[in-house]
């Protein structure tokens, strides 16, 4: 999944942004995207599943969720003009990768703030149900 949103992002490159391929943190766990503004962080995917359905003869439906983030730092108090922009392009990649058999495709978009940096956060959702 996070080559699928790297693919996506790269082919829609928006103006005063970059794309890191590089995963969001260095090897001591400090966050890249605070040292490098305007660019664009992949973390790898996390899934979880979740027993649905058990049935007696071993079969089982299970709700599988797979979870993205990727972050960007601004400039607080000097916001890229491209910024609306920026945000709108990254939740649409939650509508790439079709083949997958997903049932829900959800992007939650959280901003913070590290002094006068604001970190914005998109977290996908892709969930779909595996029977066995």
């Amino acid at each position: 999944m996070r080559d699928t949103i790297l693919t996506y992002l790269k082919a829609n490159t928006v103006t005063g942004f970059g794309i890191s391929e590089e995963l969001p943190w260095d090897a001591t766990d400090n966050p890249l995207y605070l040292k490098n503004m305007k660019k664009i962080y992949v973390n790898q995917p996390q899934t979880a599943q979740d027993p649905l359905i058990d049935t007696l003869d071993g079969g089982s439906i299970v709700d599988e969720t797979t979870q993205v983030t990727v972050f960007v730092s601004t400039d607080a108090k000097n916001l890229p003009t491209s910024y609306d922009t920026m945000v709108s392009t990254v939740k649409q990649t939650r509508l790439q990768d079709l083949t997958q058999g997903w049932r829900q495709r959800q992007t939650d978009v959280e901003t913070s703030f590290d002094g006068d940096t604001m970190v914005t956060e998109f977290t996908f959702n892709f969930s779909k149900l595996i029977i066995n």
